[in-house]
């Protein structure tokens, strides 16, 4: 029960930034045109948040690259490394370093609107580096997620 509590708050958490972003677009490509595609497993909660922060930088992404500031008003640092793992054996110190790295880079992004660039940048190589070492079938979606990236 407690579970499927915490999914629904994650869910509702996703809709209400994502409504919000569809309100603020200026393009058609922006916000949440890509939904959450359901997994029929049961996916854990730090799958979802991961899905969700990984909605939000395709967002930021767009918005950066049409040169808009982006602020932890409208994309909150979800706390991932709280939430239960698919896999309970990657909690081990690594990740929670990399967990940490990530944190700090999030923050950082957040709060330099002068340096949103390199800062996206160094939050989605924070991405890489992790995943990479741990639970490394997101790569494919996180290589999507840098400034320069276009469809091929």
């Amino acid at each position: 029960m407690k579970k499927i509590a915490f999914a629904i708050v994650i869910g509702i958490i996703f809709l209400a930034a994502c409504n919000e972003q569809v309100s603020k677009k200026t393009d058609e490509k922006e916000a949440c045109e890509q939904p959450v595609i359901q997994d029929p497993n049961d996916v854990k909660p730090m799958a979802l948040m991961m899905r969700t922060m990984a909605n939000y930088c395709d967002t930021m992404r767009l918005k950066i690259n049409q040169g808009q500031a982006v602020d932890s008003s409208n994309f909150p640092l979800m706390p991932f490394w709280t939430a239960e793992p698919t896999d309970s054996s990657v909690l081990e110190p690594l990740f929670f370093n990399n967990a940490k790295r990530f944190e700090n880079a999030y923050r950082k992004l957040m709060q330099d609107q002068l340096h949103q660039k390199e800062n996206y940048t160094a939050v989605i190589a924070e991405c890489t580096h992790c995943h990479s070492s741990f639970c490394s079938g997101p790569l494919k979606r996180i290589r999507k997620l840098p400034l320069d990236y276009t469809e091929q």
